[in-house]
C-alpha cells in the first residue's frame, strides 16, 4: 500500500469527454490500496475472531506466494462490495445482530479464508483453508462456486495438493477441474467474455455467481444457461470492434479497468437497464440488449462506456473530493426524479462522455439524435453546475473543463430530423419533469382558479415560487425519446405502433397522442392531448405534450406557456370542478 499522488497529467486525463489507460492505471492502483485499507479495518474491528485472525495469516500468506495473484484476486468486484458492506456492517452496534436478508456474521467474516484461497490457487500453490458454506455454496472470487450441500451456513475445506483442489463439507468432495472456467460435477466455473480486434483485447468475467449484489436493487436471475452466456460473448464481440475503431484510447481504457459484467433480463423495449457502484471498480450491471441488428453494438458499446465512466469518477472522488455536503435537490435530464449534487455531477461526467461517443458516429440517424440530445443535456445541466458554491476547487476545475471540451459541439449541425426530435425529447422530458415534482401552492393555486372563471388576466411570473417535493409516481418520462429513436431504427414497428389503438399494451407508457406528435403531426397530437385533458384521468404529461403540440401548430405562445410552466396549468386544472379547454387554459396563461 501507497500514497498515491494526483499529478497534473493524470487529472487532466480524468477531467475529459474521453478515457485514458494511464489514468485508469492510476485509480486501479489507488483502488487496490483502498482495499487494502479496508482489508485492515475489518481485522481491526474484528481482532478478537480466532477464525478471523487464522483467516488473515492465511491471506497474508497467500500475498507472499504470489503478490500478483493477490492484486489480482484483491481487485475482483465482488472483494470490493463485500469488503465495504462488511465494514459498515461492523461499524454498527451490534453487527452479529442479523437482519432477515443479512448473511451470519462468521459467514461475511470467513470470506477472509476464500480469499486466501482464491489467491493460491490464482497462484498454483499448496495450501489448506477452512472457510464458511453459504446455503449449501462456497464461493472462490474469480474462479467459481461449489455446491456441497449440508448446513446452510456451515463449513467447508478447500485445499490444493499434488496439482488438484478440491472443496469438501459433510462428507461431500467437489473436485475443480484444472481450468476453473469449466463445469465440472458440483461445480460451476466462473466465465469469461473475450473480444479481440485490432490488438486490443478485451477479457472480462461474466459474474452470474457471486454473492454480493453491487446496487441491491438490481439482482442478477442467477446462473446463465449456456445459450445465454453464448449470446453475451456474441454481443460482445459485435461490440468490441465499434468502440476500438471508433474510440481506441476509450477502448484500451475499459480493457484495462473493466474487470466483470453483471448480467441483468431484458427491460422493456428501448430502455435498457445498466448501472454501476462506487463499491465495485470495473464491474457494470448490464441488461440484454434489445437485438436490432444495424444499433445493437454501437448501443451496447456505449451502456458499457457510459457507466465505466461512472467507475472513473468514483475512483476519483475516493482520492479527492469534488463538492461539499448540499441538500439540494436539481433537475436531471436523464432522470425521472430530483438528483443530488453528486448525482448531477456524475451524470454530467457520463454523459459528456456519451454525446462524445455518438459524435463520432455521424449527424444521422440514430447517432445524429443521440449527440443532439446528450450536448443539450450536457450542456443544461453543466450550466446548473458551473460555479455551483459546493463544488470544491477540483470539483470547479472538472465542470470547466468539461464545459470547456463540449462547448463548441452546439455549433455542429446534424440531422433537420434528428434536430427536432432531440428538441421534442428534451424540452417534454423537462415539462413533464416539472409538472411532476414543482407543486403550486394551494392557495395560489385556487386564485389562479378564481382569475381563470373571472376572466381576468394575470402576471403568473409574479406569484409565489414552486415547491420542489419529489413525486414517486413519475416514471418513464423518457417517453418521446424511446418513440423518436423506435421511428428511426425501426420505422415498421413505430407505424405498427401508431396503428395500433392501445399502443402502451406494446410499450408501456406510450399514448396516440405521443406517436402522433413525434410523426410530425401535430395537428392530431393537439386533438389527442386535448381530449385526454378534458377527460376523467389524465396523465401529467399530456400538459407537457400539448404545449409541444401547440408550438408546432404556430400557437407558440400557449405552447411555451405550457412547456415553461405546466405545473401552473395543472393547478388551476384540478382546482376547479370540471377540467377546462387545455388550449384555451394555455393562451390565458400566456396572456
Amino acid at each position: 500500500m501507497r500514497l498515491h499522488h494526483l499529478s497534473n497529467p493524470v487529472l487532466d486525463a480524468l477531467n475529459s469527454v474521453t478515457e485514458n489507460e494511464e489514468a485508469v492505471g492510476f485509480l486501479l492502483d489507488a483502488e487496490s490500496s483502498r482495499r487494502l485499507l479496508l482489508l485492515r479495518a475489518i481485522l481491526d474491528a474484528a481482532a478478537d475472531a480466532d477464525d478471523v485472525r487464522r483467516a488473515w495469516k492465511l491471506l497474508e500468506a497467500a500475498e507472499r506466494a504470489d503478490p500478483a495473484a493477490f492484486r489480482t484476486v484483491l481487485l475482483d468486484p465482488q472483494v470490493g462490495v463485500w469488503a465495504a458492506s462488511l465494514l459498515r456492517r461492523l461499524s454498527r452496534p451490534d453487527p452479529a445482530a442479523a437482519t432477515e436478508i443479512e448473511t451470519p456474521l462468521h459467514v461475511e467474516l470467513g470470506f477472509l479464508g476464500q480469499l486466501a484461497a482464491a489467491v493460491f490457487i490464482t497462484a498454483g500453490a499448496d495450501f489448506r483453508a477452512c472457510v464458511p458454506v453459504r446455503e449449501g455454496r462456497v464461493f472462490l472470487p474469480g474462479l467459481g462456486r461449489a455446491t456441497v450441500g449440508g448446513d446452510l451456513w456451515g463449513t467447508a475445506e478447500v485445499w490444493r495438493q499434488d496439482g488438484v483442489v478440491r472443496v469438501g463439507a459433510g462428507g461431500v468432495t467437489v473436485t475443480v477441474p484444472d481450468e476453473t472456467e469449466n463445469d465440472a460435477p458440483g461445480w460451476e466455473g466462473q466465465r469469461w467474455l473475450r473480444a479481440q480486434h485490432a490488438g486490443v483485447d478485451l477479457t472480462l468475467a461474466l459474474d452470474d455467481l457471486g454473492p454480493y449484489a453491487p446496487v441491491p436493487q438490481l439482482t442478477a436471475p442467477g446462473r446463465l444457461a449456456p445459450a445465454q452466456f453464448a449470446s453475451w460473448q456474441r454481443w460482445f464481440e459485435r461490440m468490441w470492434p465499434v468502440l476500438v475503431e471508433g474510440h481506441t484510447d476509450g477502448a484500451r481504457a475499459l480493457a484495462a479497468g473493466l474487470r466483470s459484467v453483471i448480467p441483468l433480463p431484458r427491460g422493456e423495449r428501448l430502455r435498457a437497464r445498466a448501472a454501476s457502484s462506487s463499491d465495485a471498480f470495473g464491474c457494470l450491471l448490464l441488461s440484454e440488449p434489445d437485438e436490432d441488428e444495424d444499433v445493437l453494438p454501437a448501443q451496447l458499446g456505449v451502456a458499457v462506456l457510459h457507466e465505466f465512466r461512472h467507475t472513473l469518477l468514483n475512483g476519483l472522488i475516493f482520492l479527492t473530493p469534488l463538492f461539499d455536503e448540499c441538500d439540494d435537490l436539481f433537475y436531471a435530464p436523464w432522470r425521472d426524479d430530483p438528483r443530488p449534487l453528486g448525482g448531477l455531477v456524475h451524470g454530467a461526467y457520463a454523459f459528456a462522455g456519451v454525446a462524445h461517443y455518438w459524435r463520432t458516429r455521424g449527424p444521422e440517424g440514430l447517432a445524429g439524435f443521440e449527440y443532439a440530445l446528450w450536448r443539450s443535456a450536457v450542456r443544461t445541466v453543466l450550466g446548473t453546475l458551473r460555479d455551483h458554491p459546493a463544488l470544491t476547487p477540483l470539483g470547479r476545475s472538472l465542470i470547466g473543463s468539461l464545459d470547456e471540451q463540449t462547448a463548441p459541439w452546439h455549433a455542429e449541425s446534424v440531422g433537420a430530423r434528428e434536430q427536432r426530435l432531440a428538441h421534442l425529447a428534451m424540452v417534454h422530458h423537462r415539462a413533464t419533469w416539472r409538472v411532476h415534482h414543482l407543486h403550486v401552492p394551494p392557495a395560489h393555486a385556487r386564485e389562479l382558479a378564481d382569475d381563470w372563471r373571472a376572466e381576468r388576466r394575470v402576471d403568473v411570473g409574479m406569484r409565489p415560487e414552486r415547491a420542489l417535493r419529489a413525486d414517486s409516481g413519475a416514471c418513464r418520462l423518457d417517453t418521446l425519446a424511446l418513440l423518436a429513436r423506435l421511428s428511426l431504427i425501426a420505422p415498421g414497428e413505430f407505424d405498427a405502433l401508431r396503428a395500433a389503438e392501445n399502443p402502451a399494451r406494446t410499450v408501456p407508457g406510450v399514448v396516440p397522442a405521443d406517436l402522433a406528435l413525434v410523426d410530425g403531426d401535430a395537428a392530431t397530437a393537439v386533438k389527442l392531448y386535448t381530449e385526454e385533458l378534458m377527460g376523467p384521468v389524465a396523465r401529467p404529461a399530456a400538459w407537457a405534450g400539448l404545449g409541444l403540440a401547440l408550438a408546432e401548430c404556430g400557437e407558440r405562445a400557449a405552447g411555451t406557456a405550457l412547456i415553461e410552466r405546466p405545473e401552473l396549468a395543472l393547478a388551476v386544472s384540478r382546482s376547479l370542478p370540471t377540467p377546462p379547454d387545455p388550449a384555451l387554459l394555455a393562451h390565458w396563461l400566456a396572456e
